[in-house]
C-alpha cells in the first residue's frame, strides 16, 4: 500500500503518493500539460526588473 502525504497535484488537485515519480504533480498527463502551458507562455513568473535601466 503507498503511503499518502499532503502534497496536491497543481494540474488536477489530486493527492499525491509520497512514490510518484512525477511529483509534485500525481501524473506524466498532468505534468505534460503543466509543461506545454509554460512552453506556450499561458504562465510565467512576474519579476520587478525596471525596464528604464539600461
Amino acid at each position: 500500500m503507498s503511503k499518502k502525504v499532503n502534497l496536491v497535484c497543481p494540474g488536477c488537485k489530486k493527492i499525491v503518493e509520497i512514490d510518484s515519480k512525477f511529483k509534485p504533480f500525481c501524473s506524466k498527463g498532468c505534468k505534460s500539460i503543466d509543461f506545454l502551458r509554460w512552453a506556450n507562455e499561458e504562465v510565467a513568473i512576474e519579476t520587478s526588473e525596471d525596464d528604464t535601466q539600461d
